[in-house]
């Protein structure tokens, strides 16, 4: 195997290994000093959060590796993004992203804010336990291609539903996304959500589409 590889593989395995962000970030300015392009390096955490995914459904990691993993996350995509962001002349798109009223977890939400950051997109967070009005507020003061929304507890259904109206009727150009754990592709089309993501990569590769169709 290339020095490439084995530093890859050991980003990886530093994820779903839970190894935590300093060896990360040690993994990772070593990948720079081998000039390892940063698009690989947001791949292979996907790889290593898909395995996290996969063991926290079948109950071998709990909420607390969840946490974990989005810190690593967010250690590595502060380190990439400047680099990719160079790259950049302007954002492809704009999105806002909150977690609805009745739930104050955000590590789907902070998983989310990681990706797209890297990929082009201009990211607004506005927090927890955010009420529909304030979304609706938030989208009619930063003019966003999309709205992204995210939950935790089946608590916030009913007002991710509420949501989600009202920004239909009051904002129907853009488009929403949403994504947790209790939600489903069938209660998306239900409330009338544009698109449900089941984890962050595709969401952000939804919201792709999304502005490639502008």
């Amino acid at each position: 195997m290339t020095e490439e590889t084995d530093i890859l593989n050991a980003i990886k395995d530093c994820f779903s290994n839970f190894e935590g962000p300093n060896k990360l970030k040690e993994l990772i300015l070593n990948a720079f000093d081998l000039n390892v392009d940063e698009f690989k390096l947001v791949n292979t955490m996907k790889a290593g959060l898909d395995e996290i995914g996969k063991k926290y459904d079948n109950s071998e990691y709990f909420l607390s590796d969840l946490v974990m993993s989005g810190v690593m996350a967010n250690e590595l995509t502060d380190l990439v993004k400047p680099r990719l962001q160079a790259n950049e002349s302007k954002p492809i798109g704009k999105v806002i992203i909150g977690t609805v009223k009745s739930d104050i977890h955000d590590i789907g939400k902070n998983l989310f804010i990681s990706i797209p950051s890297t990929q082009g997109f201009e990211v607004i967070d506005i927090g927890v336990d955010i009420a529909p009005g304030k979304f609706l507020e938030s989208v009619q003061e930063k003019k966003p291609d999309i709205l992204a929304m995210s939950f935790l507890l089946t608590a916030g259904m009913v007002e991710l539903s509420i949501t989600v109206m009202m920004i239909n009727k009051k904002e129907p150009k853009v488009k929403t996304i949403i994504g947790g754990r209790p939600l489903t592709q069938e209660f998306a089309d239900e409330i009338g959500a544009d698109a449900y993501g089941k984890d962050a990569f595709e969401a952000v590769n939804i919201a792709k589409n999304f502005v490639g169709e502008k």
